[in-house]
Formats: C-alpha cells, sequence, structure tokens
C-alpha cells in the first residue's frame, strides 16, 4: 500500500498600523493564484449633509476617472484588463469600498494607479455630467429591487434625522445642486489615512 503525504502550504497574516494612521492586513499564501485587494474608506450616506446627499457614491465613481500620474481616464482600467484583472466598488451607509485582482507580476502597476486615486486624484469636470447620469441609473434600477424596497420600508420606522435614513445612492435631483467646493470638501475631509483600512491578499 502506497501512502501519500500532504504537503500543508504556510499561510502567514500581517497586521500593522501605518504612521499616518492607515491600517493594512496582508495574507501572504504561496498557492495564490493572483493578487487581491480591498480597500475601505469609513465614510458613506451616513456623514453627509441633506444637501449632500448622494455625494460619497458619486465621489467613488469619480475617482476612477484620472489621476495627475495617470491622467487618462480609462488606464486604470486598461492595465487591469490586460493584466488578466478586475476591479469594483460600492458605497454603503458608513464604508465605501474599493477591490482589484490582478496577476501577481503586475500587482505593483496596479497599485500605483490605485493609490493615486487617493493622492492626486483629477476629478475632471467634463465627465462630472456623465457620472451624474450614472449614479442615477443604479438609482433608477434600485427602484425595482424587492432588497432595496425593504431597507425603504425599514426606514419609516427609524427617527427621520438619524443617518440612517440618509439616501446613499443619489440622483440627479440631489447632485445637481452639489457645487464642485462642497465635493472637493467632502473628499479632503472624509478621504484621510486614518480612515482608511487595506487587506491584501498574495505571494
Amino acid at each position: 500500500m502506497n501512502s501519500q503525504s500532504t504537503v500543508q502550504t504556510q499561510i502567514e497574516f500581517k497586521r500593522h498600523t501605518l504612521s499616518n494612521g492607515l491600517e493594512f492586513v496582508a495574507e501572504c499564501n504561496p498557492d495564490a493564484v493572483s493578487t487581491g485587494l480591498a480597500f475601505f474608506v469609513r465614510t458613506g450616506a451616513r456623514d453627509e449633509s441633506a444637501e449632500l446627499s448622494g455625494v460619497s457614491h458619486f465621489l467613488e465613481h469619480m475617482l476612477f476617472l484620472g489621476t495627475k500620474k495617470f491622467p487618462e481616464a480609462g488606464d486604470y482600467g486598461k492595465y487591469l484588463q490586460t493584466n488578466g484583472g478586475y476591479s469594483n466598488a460600492y458605497t454603503s451607509s458608513d464604508i465605501t469600498n474599493y477591490h482589484f485582482q490582478v496577476y501577481h507580476d503586475a500587482f505593483e502597476g496596479a497599485l500605483d494607479r490605485f493609490s493615486q486615486f487617493f493622492i492626486a486624484p483629477l476629478f475632471t469636470e467634463e465627465f462630472t455630467k456623465r457620472e451624474m447620469n450614472a449614479v442615477n441609473s443604479e438609482h433608477q434600477k434600485n427602484l425595482q429591487n424587492d432588497t432595496w424596497r425593504q431597507r425603504q420600508v425599514c426606514r419609516t420606522l427609524y427617527n427621520p434625522t438619524h443617518p440612517a435614513n440618509n439616501f446613499s445612492t443619489g440622483s440627479l435631483e440631489t447632485l445637481e445642486s452639489i457645487r464642485r467646493a462642497e465635493f472637493l470638501d467632502f473628499y479632503n475631509k472624509h478621504y484621510s489615512a486614518n480612515q482608511m483600512t487595506l487587506a491584501l491578499c498574495g505571494k
């Protein structure tokens, strides 16, 4: 009878807080077939005033549209697609999440492009109306979603002044009244390193 020995992969976890307050946790897995990253910013609809309804979701959209170092709006997405990767993001009441996955040897280039979202984004004004329409389309789609409807029913039971009642998606009606200065102020106020956590998995 032949016996087979199983070699167990040694997975390591590292956790650290940088001097600027950014927290990160890394999983080092020799068997990982690609590198994945999730980035959390502790802000969302709960941090919006009535006059800025939907701004955090709109901000999430605008961050993908070019940076000072990589000004082409589609550069980040093209780089990931070329290197077997993808990305996405979402905004909730208290968290905005950005994530991507890419081949190991392309991770450094992906991270360089991604990190610029939080260093020197352009927020190019020519894309403003387009992204407002994209956010509004998501809102229209949600109106037909049963889970979304359930949330709206629950909100009728909340204290009307509680942040849980804030409109987390945004629409053309709410976004068109937001001035650019207010938008930039929200980004500068809430997108600071001590509000951020990074999770990484790779070799």
